[in-house]
């Protein structure tokens, strides 16, 4: 049950009595078609107050086996015998019921995550869309090949059949809970695979409302199963199962390491897209008002808590003073509140756990004495805040510069000339994305080639498009989400070799 606290939160910022219902409820399994309340509770906060907002429950293999069987009854029932028109129509109904629903899943996003609402709406849910209805296109483009065998006469034919991996293991993180699993199933979806979705036991509101509108859209039951609780517990279980095909992973990389490790005992296939520590190259000849922009989006935006937040940023001496400079001064014009505070240009992270860890390394810097060139960090009685923080030229070796923070510190560094900035972008183990800022093209290829990194912005950051794939390299895992080259993810290819076609 929520706290009053929260309940006072809502109220303050209009939330309607319908949304309150839909947020405060307890957030069930969902398994063929209906809720499903097993396990031990775990409760789940409000990011900006702290205080309770609804409780999950933790099913562990007992509810995980349920929804597993659930898939492969619906797999290899109604919808692998549908005709990829009908499961087409069915994406497109559903990218018409988000679409119908999009504030309200804005406000479940906002409130379950504590991010601004002015974000979630058309970032979140609006680019989840997109999602789905780009991939809706790809349920009746899946087809083989056929041809001449090289090594034989023309009495031999061969050719290829595309199917779906089967059952599809789809686990979302907490910084995009609604946005990252979309990613998932929608390629998932138009292969026509099953999917046994596990959001995180800090966010899950939203996959249960999701659930909700695929069965409303008339998808079969069991075609999409919601399995809850701890990672350590339900996660472990569902990456385990023998019966699962595919698994699609979003999260940390130790936790990654993990589910990979676990998936190899069945040969299970995997995405992994795992964490970062994105560069940012900026060269002498940048556009500065771009580039405290993009600096800006790159690491504040969802409080840090982004996967390929450009958290390193390798400034050209000649003109890193005024980038840090300009740079400080916009960072600090941000209001750090609520996520429904329509002036909320920053929320909590969110979790307390999360703030935490975020503030050790801010305490960190702190006690090595960093340059810290803006240190908003106090934290708050109430809520999860850290406002942001800008290390201006921390050691290479320090844990500011070299790891994972996920949260509102970015780390400025001062390079001498363009083959200093290249060098200090590469040192890293990550290799999810990168930022490149230059007017000179031939200066943005040369060094687009040279970086170990899956995704590169160039003058800008987080412009995401369905149609072209993310996912990292290095120990920021592999595979892709979005483009055409997810769908290889959720399809096995059979080769058929024929003898005897030219005969007769």
């Amino acid at each position: 049950m929520a706290d009053e606290i929260v309940l006072q939160y809502l109220e303050k910022w209009g939330v309607s009595r319908e949304i309150v219902k839909l947020v405060t409820r307890p957030i069930a399994h969902w398994i063929d078609g209906a809720p499903v309340e097993l396990g031990e509770r775990i409760p789940v906060y409000e990011p900006s107050t702290g205080a309770t907002l609804t409780d999950t429950f933790d099913g562990g293999a007992e509810i995980v086996e349920q929804a597993v069987r659930s898939s492969r009854r619906a797999f290899e029932g109604e919808w692998s015998a549908m005709r990829s028109l009908d499961r087409q129509s069915l994406i497109f109904r559903l990218a018409d019921l988000m679409e119908t629903h999009k504030e309200e899943l804005g406000l479940l996003e906002s409130i379950d995550v504590g991010k601004p609402l002015s974000q979630a709406v058309p970032i979140d849910i609006g680019g989840a869309i997109d999602v789905i209805r780009y991939f809706a296109g790809w349920a009746t483009k899946i087809s083989g090949r056929t041809g001449d065998m090289v090594a034989y006469d023309q009495q031999f034919l061969g050719m290829t059949l595309r199917q779906p991996v089967g059952v599809v293991a789809a686990i979302a993180p907490w910084n995009f809970p609604f946005q990252t699993l979309v990613w998932k199933i929608g390629a998932a979806l138009a292969a026509g695979c099953t999917i046994v979705a596990k959001p995180s036991d800090t966010t899950p509101v939203s996959t249960l409302r999701l659930a909700e509108l695929i069965t409303q859209a008339g998808f079969p039951d069991g075609v999409f199963n919601v399995v809850n609780g701890k990672g350590s517990h339900t996660g472990a279980a569902l990456v385990a199962h023998s019966g699962i095909n595919k698994v699609s992973f979003t999260g940390s990389t130790p936790t990654g390491i993990k589910v990979g490790e676990a998936a190899l005992q069945n040969m299970t296939r995997l995405t992994l897209e795992l964490g970062g520590k994105s560069p940012a190259l900026v060269f002498a000849d940048s556009d500065i008002d771009v580039v405290v922009e993009g600096l800006y989006n790159g690491i504040f935006f969802n409080t840090g808590q982004v996967c390929d937040a450009t958290s390193r940023a390798i400034v050209d001496a000649s003109i890193f003073d005024e980038v840090l400079d300009r740079l400080v001064e916009r960072t600090k014009s941000v209001r750090i509140l609520p996520g429904l505070d329509p002036e909320s240009g920053m929320g909590p992270l969110a979790s307390s756990t999360h703030r935490d860890s975020v503030m050790r390394f801010v305490n960190l810097a702190r006690a090595d004495k960093l340059t810290l060139a803006l240190d908003q960090a106090q934290t708050q009685n109430s809520g999860y805040f850290v406002g942001p923080v800008i290390v201006e030229n921390p050691p290479h070796d320090h844990a500011v510069w070299r790891d994972e923070v996920f949260g509102p510190v970015l780390a400025l560094s001062r390079a001498q000339d363009s083959q200093d900035i290249v060098r200090q972008a590469a040192d890293t183990r990550y290799g999810l994305a990168a930022a490149i800022y230059s007017r000179d093209i031939q200066r943005v290829l040369g060094a687009a080639r040279s970086l170990n990194a899956g995704t590169i912005y160039v003058n800008g950051h987080g412009f995401l498009d369905p149609s072209f794939p993310f996912g990292g390299l290095g120990m920021s895992g592999f595979g892709k989400d979005m483009g055409a080259e997810q769908m290889d993810a959720y399809l096995e290819t059979k080769t058929l070799l024929v003898s005897g076609v030219g005969v007769g």
